[in-house]
């Protein structure tokens, strides 16, 4: 299984169920990028995979199944330090959020 492609990742600072999310490309030159502008490396090895970011210490790992990833996060900093948890989706895979926005566009087309 790659990760190489286009993913979503859904990322939540605590725990706590307040999810945000945002594009990320994981490419083939062991970089990726976000669609909030960061950057940096990452490896898989095992079916785990784990990314961090350029001039940051935060650190993602979690485990590939698949067309997903489900994991947690820290950002190293000592006493101060956040944790958190996350999950990715490959592009192209559908999510609650996607079938319920679709179906209220289409119920308010008047379509059924």
């Amino acid at each position: 299984m790659s990760v190489v492609g286009k993913w979503t990742l859904f990322y939540d600072w605590n725990c706590d169920e307040s999810y945000s999310s945002t594009s990320m490309d994981v490419k083939a030159d062991g970089t990726w990028t976000n669609g909030e502008g960061f950057s940096g490396l990452w490896v898989h090895v095992a079916g785990m995979f784990m990314f961090h970011f350029n001039n940051y210490e935060t650190t993602y790992a979690g485990n590939h199944a698949s067309l997903s990833i489900t994991g947690i996060m820290t950002t190293f900093s000592g006493k101060s330090s956040l944790t958190g948890c996350f999950y990715m989706l490959k592009s192209g895979v559908r999510t609650t959020f996607a079938d319920e926005r679709d179906m209220k566009k289409a119920n308010s087309l008047g379509e059924q």
